[in-house]
């Protein structure tokens, strides 16, 4: 029997997640990293748009739908989004648009997004993709946009022992990100406003908040 791609294994490992909701992470409380970027970023475009990209079951997207963003929300997975908007209906956070989506190749949009925001799904993606994903999110995002970005770091407790930089664990693909890692990655493109290591527990990672130049 040949092994599952990365690929593979990432949507089947995301479609058990979602379909049961047994996975581990937070589902309703958003990241308060994140917040505190949507925070400041509220007072320098308020009510923006913005694009939550692999939003899962929509945390971020509700958190900032509630400061005042115009939100779209996409992932790959249809049950995440169900599970989305059932949490965004139960919640009273109106307006958002979630839609099935592939981060690697985003459709063309008729407005760019503000802000593109990505908790955890960067890190899931091979390092043979990043291209792609960059030339997406690039792609939608507007002249001096910002971009919210979460990482696992080397500190993540998946990663503790590994003599590499992936693995393919608990049936998903998850790669770790050094602060070399994400300036490589991103620095011809955008300006670090902030950046901030999360450590302890069960905890490990970088969180960025990035500016595209003019």
């Amino acid at each position: 029997m040949s092994m599952l791609s990365a690929e593979k294994a990432n949507q089947r490992y995301f479609r058990e997640a979602y379909r049961t909701g047994k996975h581990g992470w937070a589902v309703e409380n958003p990241s308060s990293y994140a917040v505190k970027f949507l925070n400041q970023l509220k007072q320098v475009i308020p009510g923006g748009r913005l694009l939550d990209v692999g939003c899962g079951e929509g945390r971020h997207a509700i958190a900032a739908a509630r400061m005042g963003f115009k939100v779209i929300g996409i992932d790959y997975e249809p049950s995440a989004l169900r599970r989305a908007r059932r949490f965004a209906k139960a919640g009273g956070a109106i307006g958002i648009v979630f839609r099935i989506a592939n981060v690697l190749c985003l459709p063309p949009s008729d407005t760019a997004f503000d802000i593109v925001l990505d908790y955890g799904c960067l890190h899931h993606q091979r390092k043979s993709d990043w291209r792609a994903y960059k030339s997406s999110i690039l792609g939608v995002m507007a002249p001096q946009g910002f971009y919210v970005l979460s990482v696992f770091s080397p500190k993540f407790p998946l990663f503790h022992g590994s003599s590499r930089r992936w693995h393919i664990a608990r049936g998903a693909y998850r790669r770790f990100f050094t602060q070399r890692d994400i300036i490589g990655l991103f620095g011809r493109n955008f300006e670090v406003v902030e950046m901030i290591e999360e450590n302890g527990g069960q905890h490990g990672f970088w969180h960025v908040l990035f500016r595209r130049p003019v």
